[in-house]
């Protein structure tokens, strides 16, 4: 598996090299680079409460920030009975610099905190939040943490802008791995 991402890596770089007109590690970049964008992936891995979920990100002068939350799962279940199932929930907190390989391609260190908690959701509670602009109720049971685990994280990123206007990334730490799509809003406010 490093073998594999080592040649991906090196590919990159090596295709980043021979482009017309690129300029390795140009750090001035970072000045003109601000993006917001949205993650799916699961946090908590090599843990035994890891789970599925979704998070945000942002970067704005090569500073990335992002963070990734996976609930429980019995959490949001539409029964209603006396049952209390284990259940757990992970999030993830990151920051990293971003480095302009290339005009198009950016990698980050990256480290972090993780946190995973154990413990169970009593069906028999509802709650039910009521949207104020569609009307539209949903019903969740609550979760009561019993075990909570505190882990540093620590890994890399992958930035690559295919498009002015578009970033796709993938991180992979030591208790996350996720990927997602960020806009480059930087570049929308040169267009003006």
């Amino acid at each position: 598996m490093r073998k594999t991402r080592f040649i991906i890596f090196a590919m990159l770089l090596a295709l980043g090299c021979n482009s017309a007109n690129a300029q390795m590690f140009n750090f001035a970049d970072n000045n003109h680079h601000f993006t917001l964008g949205v993650q799916l992936g699961q946090a908590g891995v090599n843990t035994d409460y890891s789970g599925f979920g979704w998070g945000i990100s942002t970067s704005l002068y090569g500073v990335y920030v992002d963070f990734l939350c996976a609930g429980p799962k019995h959490r949001n279940d539409h029964h209603v009975n006396s049952s209390r199932p284990s259940d757990h929930e992970a999030f993830a907190i990151n920051v990293g610099y971003q480095i302009p390989v290339t005009s198009w391609l950016r990698i980050a260190p990256i480290i972090g905190y993780c946190q995973t908690n154990y413990g169970y959701t009593d069906m028999s509670t509802v709650r039910i939040h009521v949207s104020g602009r569609s009307h539209r109720g949903s019903i969740y049971h609550d979760y009561y943490p019993q075990q909570r685990f505190h882990d540093f994280n620590y890994g890399a990123g992958l930035f690559i802008q295919p498009f002015k206007y578009f970033e796709i990334y993938g991180v992979y730490t030591s208790r996350a791995i996720y990927g997602g799509f960020a806009l480059n809003l930087s570049a929308f406010a040169g267009d003006k």
